[in-house]
């Protein structure tokens, strides 16, 4: 008997065991196998201070070959000391050779250059290694197996540890304050031994109470006759709640929830879960209201269950369905990959087209993969700081869900990812062609070099692509990285253009004739075609079928072009009423403009200012805001604040005064749609607006959607809540203002804002106030750069910037910059139409004062930014611009009668005027009184503008 600690037993990460059939130890007491801890602290020395004197002469101790087994001797970095290894594999690794190596002494693994290698010295070898592989004697794990025919579960026999024997083994040595081993026998430098804890004062044998707990059985020996526990099968029988599942297709036996699986065990009474169990699995399918699988998932399944290489394409491509069930079930058969190095790393990678839809994965994994084997799936999504790529550890993870990009930055920082990899699955492949192409090919040129080793030739390897489009780039993807797969197209349009199908398309007034259409397509041809008969009848299929032609490669007819774009126009005019597009406000583009509900267009009658103090006109922008309700990491609403008059603290004091009173708190009688009224949340009192009621009053206590009119937020509340609300608080406007902060957007294309950042700027900036400038106002909603907190000093009387909300988003690495954020929203003014006042104009522009700037001038697809103070006042409310032709004509009338000198202060070489048009001459002076026009043409350039000799007008510099 001796005492032995237990060492971590950790692959990168601080797993401390793996099984009761393998875990590592230090031996302290007196036997053959034991070596004094002196003894190892000084080959430790002499180890150290040989190999570091040697650095001079390398050569000398670097090996010649190295291979995998071989003993030698490396620098630990975490260890800061030369340790004695054996190699465990060789890899290739950002541009060098790396060995995982074994730290012998420590039960560590470690990664080191190959150059950093030295060869293990004779003298270094003469004591046995300090780390000693250990097992429980005779003791061997068992599972419970589930019969649904018999109504019967049973204790059976199993390969390998369940996890939640695993676990309460951990728990035991976690607890235990002294831990002693009996040796009864060493095979293959593995120690078989006799366990015996000691916990809160009572000895505990351990192989006897995982036996007892139903987490083992013990196994019987030749010298062993006098056993902790008789070698027999324990069986358990029980009656359980039979759910029928009818299978209505032979498909359906390759859902995991339906068949056999492993029930883990409660780790204090050792009781199995099989009812919980049973209940969870008809739960899940009720509530899936599963029947079957779909006409796709018939074909898909089957294959991807048997680990074959498959490509589906379908209209319901975009579903994870399609391959979830069958990898799962894969995934139970843990024989397949027993050969994998016992190291950490996924066996399935999952790589969708955003957070969005990753986060849509991995929940139907959890909710799925309760009823099998566990495996510990992670949602990964990564942003671009460095620092939490490191800290990431995925110790017991047998499956990732991520996004190529986050994938990759974690790969820079884990270079063993793929040594385990046997599935890799692309979630809307065309999407991820589309957005990420590069990454995906880096992925699939890693994962094809490493399993073209010999160690994977009997490993399974599978490569899954499901999405709803057919890609040029699917087909590289099968012929370089696929082995003979199986392609599952059952959308015809993309198994055509997959097939290379010749496409015919005719655009044809309905007058025509069948007839004639039949004998214009009546040609010889040796392989298939597709012809399409397009009439203005099929408004509706014209964008679809434009963009299939574009795909599939074929030639357009001019016709399908115009009639396409006046359905375009068609289509925008239609949405006028709409609100603005939210994708187009907070980062100046929708990628989805064809199928997006929303406006792309100014609407003058929605989007002149509403609710703006006067005040904001009489300033340079510069605003104090309160934002109150966070919508995302760039879009909030909240108050602009008065310094000096703050009217809404006044009535938000008044109201809250009024409803003190009990008799004030009058309930109303029936919410109107549109109506205000007064509402109390917590102790304080809003003013709310019913902005939606349901359809039939079934009740009394009905819910409404209502809208704090000075907050911006939304809610379901009883109308049973909502107080009437006196005129006199009704008076002042709604002080719900939208703020956009401009010039920064999602990382790695993505269209949504990750909640982890939306989550670190609510916290950040709710409730307190900003300083902020308008460099853009339309409706209710003032686009912001920047947005600044301001702190001030009391002691030194002075102001400092506590951060900037851009730069604290940038920070995070979820945002990047968008820097044509304000230009591409600007461009929206210069495509209106319409005459607009000049204070109108200034304010959509952002420009709040007229003076100094205006920004009014582009030539094709270029805005250019004039500095225009002009060198006297005009009168901006008879003032105005016209937006016509894609050019800028701005009337100006002087504030006082009289001749200027020159127009601007300061001359523009960038813009020319046009003085061929005048209007209410006063005299010939080179500025008249009265009216003129400065035309902003579109024929201006980057190149310096000079003014004609012929214009007879004075130079402005």
């Amino acid at each position: 008997t001796f005492k032995i600690m237990i060492l971590p037993f950790r692959m990168h990460t601080s797993l401390i065991i793996e099984d009761p059939s393998c875990f590592w130890v230090t031996m302290k007491g007196c036997g053959p196998y034991i070596v004094d801890e002196i003894e190892y602290k000084n080959l430790n020395a002499e180890m150290n201070q040989f190999y570091d004197k040697s650095c001079e002469n390398v050569d000398e101790v670097k090996p010649v070959t190295l291979e995998k087994g071989q003993i030698c001797v490396v620098f630990s970095e975490e260890l800061k000391c030369w340790c004695r290894a054996v190699i465990k594999s060789i890899m290739y690794c950002a541009g060098h050779y790396q060995t995982e190596c074994f730290l012998v002494d420590y039960a560590k693994y470690t990664i080191v250059k190959t150059k950093d290698v030295r060869v293990a010295m004779k003298a270094f070898m003469q004591i046995p290694y300090r780390a000693k592989k250990c097992r429980l004697h005779c003791t061997k794990p068992v599972t419970l197996r589930v019969n649904f025919c018999e109504d019967t579960a049973k204790i059976v026999p199993a390969q390998r540890w369940d996890n939640a024997a695993t676990q309460y083994f951990q728990s035991l040595l976690k607890a235990t304050t002294q831990i002693k081993a009996k040796l009864c026998a060493v095979e293959d430098n593995t120690f078989d031994v006799i366990l015996y804890v000691t916990i809160k004062d009572e000895k505990v044998c351990i192989n006897d109470d995982l036996v007892s707990k139903n987490f083992a059985r013990f196994v019987e020996t030749e010298e062993d006759t006098g056993s902790p526990a008789k070698d027999q099968e324990n069986q358990t029988s029980l009656n359980v709640e039979s759910f029928p599942v009818k299978i209505i297709d032979p498909t359906l036996a390759f859902r995991p929830v339906l068949f056999e699986e492993k029930v883990p065990m409660n780790l204090e009474t050792g009781r199995n879960h099989v009812f919980q169990k049973q209940s969870n699995r008809q739960y899940e399918l009720t509530r899936e209201k599963f029947l079957g699988p779909t006409f796709t998932e018939s074909y898909c399944w089957p294959p991807v269950a048997r680990g074959c290489d498959v490509v589906a394409i379908s209209h319901q491509g975009n579903d994870p369905f399609l391959y979830i069930p069958p990898v799962l079930t894969f995934l139970q058969s843990g024989s397949c990959y027993k050969a994998l190095p016992n190291r950490n790393g996924p066996l399935a990678l999952i790589l969708c087209p955003g957070w969005k839809k990753a986060q849509l994965v991995f929940e139907l994994l959890k909710t799925y993969g309760r009823c099998s084997r566990q495996l510990h799936p992670m949602l990964i999504i990564l942003g671009q700081n460095k620092e939490e790529a490191k800290r990431v550890k995925i110790q017991g993870c047998d499956v990732i869900v991520t996004t190529p990009y986050s994938f990759l930055r974690l790969y820079e920082h884990n270079c063993l990812l793929f040594c385990r990899l046997c599935h890799l699955v692309f979630d809307e492949i065309e999407v991820l062609f589309s957005e990420a192409t590069e990454q995906v090919f880096t992925i699939l040129d890693c994962y094809k070099k490493t399993i073209i080793t010999e160690e994977w030739e009997y490993l399974p390897h599978q490569i899954i692509a499901v999405g709803t489009h057919w890609n040029k780039h699917t087909a590289r993807l099968i012929k370089e990285f696929m082995n003979d797969p199986y392609v599952v197209i059952t959308a015809m349009e993309e198994a055509s253009i997959y097939g290379n199908v010749h496409q015919m398309s005719f655009f044809l007034s309905v007058l025509i004739k069948l007839s004639v259409c039949e004998s214009s397509v009546d040609q010889e041809h040796t392989k298939a075609r597709s012809v399409v008969l397009l009439t203005e009848n099929n408004i509706c299929h014209a964008l679809g079928i434009l963009r299939y032609l574009k795909r599939a490669k074929a030639e357009i007819p001019l016709e399908l072009h115009d009639f396409t774009a006046r359905v375009l126009e068609a289509e925008e005019e239609k949405k006028f009423a709409r609100p603005l597009c939210t994708y187009l406000k907070a980062f100046g583009i929708c990628k989805n403009r064809t199928v997006c509900p929303d406006r792309h267009q100014i609407n003058l009658q929605i989007d002149m200012l509403q609710n703006m103090p006067d005040k904001i006109t009489q300033t340079s922008g510069c605003v104090t805001i309160l934002p109150l309700h966070i919508v995302n990491a760039t879009n909030y609403f909240g108050r602009i604040v008065d310094k000096q008059q703050d009217r809404y603290t006044t009535l938000a004091e008044e109201i809250n005064e009024y409803f003190k009173e009990t008799s004030n708190k009058i309930p109303i009688k029936k919410a109107e749609k549109l109506a205000l009224y007064g509402l109390c949340e917590e102790t304080l009192f809003h003013r709310v607006q019913v902005v939606e009621t349901p359809p039939k009053e079934e009740n009394l206590f009905f819910n409404v959607k209502i809208k704090y009119i000075d907050e911006g937020r939304t809610r379901q509340v009883q109308s049973s809540q909502l107080l009437h609300l006196p005129a006199r608080f009704q008076h002042l406007p709604p002080q719900a203002v939208e703020f956009i902060v401009c010039r920064v957007k999602p990382i790695d294309n993505e269209i949504e804002w990750n909640p982890k950042v939306t989550h670190y700027i609510h916290h950040k900036i709710k409730g307190k106030p900003h300083e902020a400038k308008i460099v853009l106002a339309l409706g209710n909603t003032l686009w912001i750069d920047p947005m600044v907190r301001v702190t001030r000093l009391s002691d030194l009387k002075m102001y400092v910037n506590e951060y900037s909300v851009r730069s604290e988003i940038l920070s995070t690495g979820l945002g990047t910059d968008n820097p044509e954020h304000v230009t591409q929203l600007q461009k929206l003014y210069l495509q209106c139409h319409v005459i607009l006042t000049m204070e109108d104009f200034l304010f959509l522009l952002g420009i709040v004062d007229f003076y100094p700037e205006i920004k009014c001038a582009c030539s094709g697809d270029k805005l250019y930014l004039a500095d225009m103070e002009l060198h006297q006042y005009v009168l901006t409310e008879k003032s105005s611009c016209v937006i016509k032709d894609k050019e800028a004509a701005i009337s100006l009338t002087k504030e006082k009668k009289g001749a200027w000198c020159k127009l601007l202060k300061k001359k523009n070489p960038h813009v020319s005027f046009d003085f061929e048009h005048w209007e209410d001459f006063e005299d010939k002076g080179p500025f008249p009184v009265g009216t003129k026009k400065l035309h902003c043409t579109s024929a201006v350039t980057e190149d310096l503008v000079e003014s004609s000799d012929d214009s007879s007008v004075e130079s402005d510099e």
